[in-house]
């Protein structure tokens, strides 16, 4: 038989056996750290309203060039897609012909002034004849028909003179503004003439164009805000590439149709952006974002931080001793991703966007500021560069 004393010793060590788990358990929870969580502070924003349109690049002027006079090309003056000057000569046609018909008409002119002097001292002659009465009155009008008669010769030459030097100006083509060229298969010796069509395209380049369509409704926002203009920021437009790249200069309205498009219902509006690189191009898609300015700050939240339930919105704020408290606020509007409220919180309050799924209110949390992005830096892929 077992004596009492040994009994005693096996019932303690049973006892230990089976309270040291929990002992350690209990331990464990005391010690265990607490969640965390990612808090941002509740700040005044200058907010901006903006919307997105889908938009097309337009030249402010654009041309066909066509030749006006028929020839022989002599030398093309710029490279397909280059950028030219108002007035540079971009094809010159052989002007020989052209100078010789100034030549021929210029002695036809001096002919008829030798006979236009003839002509005067003509009439003289029978007038002073007329006065003494030598002559008939028939022969002084003869002689007044005659100098009409030369008159008119020397104002048809005159104005074949002008045609002509016309022409000879035409043989130089120039360019009407500053802009760029499109492509072209010109090359010296070929001929043109009037028949020819387009020769090239010319595209101004700085400024640019935007035209996009916005719905009646939101024409009626424009106007507003337009004539509203005289105490705020004008309205602001920015442009999106097809690569996703935000174009780096602002534009601003210039002018808003007057009359709605039929099919549509829609109204274009035309932008303007400064283009002193060139990268816009004329046909060019792009996303317009306008935006309204605006002087007035809000109070705004990450919307990452809105919950709701049956009393409507609130967000989970963590306090000076750490620990989480639920506070119902009044939202305003959502605006990007900024919650716009109107009562709840205060500038500088810290609310939970992250991890307020794994807390409680009550609970103690290792609040944390958000994480900012580091830039990759791996070999093989280079920065892309900004505008």
């Amino acid at each position: 038989m077992l004596s009492s004393s040994y009994k005693q010793k096996l019932r303690f060590a049973a006892i230990a056996f089976f309270i040291a788990p929990i002992t350690a358990f209990a331990q464990e929870q005391g010690t265990a750290p607490a969640p965390a969580v990612t808090v941002v502070k509740a700040e005044m924003k200058s907010l901006a309203e903006s919307a997105t349109f889908s938009g097309r690049i337009v030249a402010v002027h654009k041309v066909e060039i066509l030749a006006r006079v028929q020839g022989f090309i002599q030398n093309v003056g710029f490279e397909d897609g280059a950028r030219v000057k108002a007035d540079d000569v971009l094809v010159k046609i052989e002007p020989d012909a052209y100078e010789a018909a100034i030549t021929q008409i210029q002695g036809q002119i001096k002919s008829a002034g030798a006979k236009k002097t003839l002509a005067d001292i003509e009439l003289d002659r029978q007038q002073i004849l007329l006065d003494k009465g030598d002559v008939a009155e028939k022969v002084v009008q003869e002689a007044q028909a005659q100098q009409g008669q030369v008159d008119g010769e020397l104002l048809q030459l005159q104005g074949s003179l002008k045609i002509a030097q016309l022409d000879l100006s035409y043989t130089e083509i120039k360019a009407p503004f500053d802009g760029r060229v499109g492509l072209t298969h010109l090359a010296t010796g070929a001929y043109i003439s009037p028949n020819s069509g387009t020769l090239f395209t010319l595209s101004s380049v700085d400024p640019i164009n935007v035209v996009f369509p916005i719905t009646e409704t939101e024409l009626i926002d424009f106007r507003d805000h337009i004539s509203a203009e005289a105490g705020k920021q004008p309205l602001q437009l920015s442009l999106t590439l097809a690569n996703g790249d935000v174009y780096k200069d602002l534009g601003k309205v210039a002018v808003v149709d007057t009359e709605v498009q039929a099919g549509t219902d829609t109204v274009l509006v035309r932008g303007v952006f400064p283009n002193p690189d060139g990268r816009l191009l004329d046909g060019q898609l792009v996303q317009v974002a306008v935006t309204a300015p605006s002087d007035e700050k809000s109070l705004v939240v990450p919307v990452l931080a809105l919950q709701r339930d049956q009393k409507g919105y609130f967000v989970l704020t963590v306090g000076d001793d750490g620990k989480v408290a639920k506070t119902e606020v009044s939202l305003d509007h959502i605006s990007g991703s900024d919650a716009v409220l109107s009562g709840g919180l205060s500038e500088g309050d810290p609310v939970i966007t992250e991890g307020g799924q794994k807390v409680r209110v009550g609970m103690v949390v290792n609040a944390q500021a958000p994480q900012v992005p580091q830039p990759a830096t791996g070999e093989g892929t280079p920065a892309k560069p900004t505008e």
